[in-house]
């Protein structure tokens, strides 16, 4: 390889490995202290860079967030796209968990839902954008209904499942501690189990109840 394009190379490779470590360091803090602790300056600290150098990749504290998102996003459409179809088909409360772990313990509902209401979200929910995971959710349900002699759902009636699934899973990762807790279930982690397992059992049975 020449070497003018052998150190274009590593430059590039430095880079990704810099945003990287960025969006790590990002990540760490959103896990321990929530959006607010994402600042600059201490991510930067975090990362052993400059400030102007998360400037400089990400252009601001807004774009920093997006790229967050966007790497969130991508890790829940991976663990979707690995974990379905499984040995239990469609594997709700499997998907239930995946949906969980990153909405929800990685923080990733709060700051998409930060970058919705304040009108940054563009970057983000591009259209089309959890499309081929609707699908090979699709491919699932259809498979279940031939095999149990059902009536196989269309691809629009998924669709309209999988939002039901995420607003479901994003209004639980942001408000369902507060809101158990008001209705007199409270707020505690078996709290939160009971409801996630009653959930999935609840969307199991509407599956299963669709007309031969």
């Amino acid at each position: 390889m020449p070497v003018r394009n052998r150190t274009a190379t590593l430059r590039r490779r430095s880079a990704a490995q810099t945003r990287d470590a960025i969006l790590e360091a990002a990540e760490r803090r959103l896990v321990d202290g929530g959006p607010e602790a994402i600042r600059l300056q201490e991510i930067a600290a975090d990362a052993g860079i400059s400030h102007p150098a998360i400037l400089h990749h990400f252009g601001s504290r807004e774009g920093l967030v997006e790229a967050m998102v966007l790497r969130g996003i991508g890790r829940l459409q991976a663990q979707f796209l690995e974990g379905w179809p499984s040995a239990k088909e469609p594997d709700v409360e499997g998907v239930l968990d995946r949906f969980y772990d990153v909405a929800s313990r990685r923080g990733i509902a709060r700051m998409l839902a930060w970058l919705i209401l304040s009108g940054h979200s563009n970057e983000t929910m591009t259209p089309g954008v959890f499309k081929p995971a609707a699908e090979r959710m699709h491919a699932g349900r259809v498979r279940r209904a031939q095999s149990e002699g059902r009536r196989s759902p269309d691809l629009e009636n998924t669709l309209f499942a999988a939002t039901h699934l995420f607003i479901l899973v994003l209004g639980d990762s942001l408000f369902g501690p507060s809101v158990r807790r008001a209705i007199g279930l409270g707020s505690s982690a078996d709290s939160t189990k009971r409801y996630r397992r009653w959930l999935s059992k609840a969307i199991e049975r509407m599956e299963t109840r669709r007309p031969a």
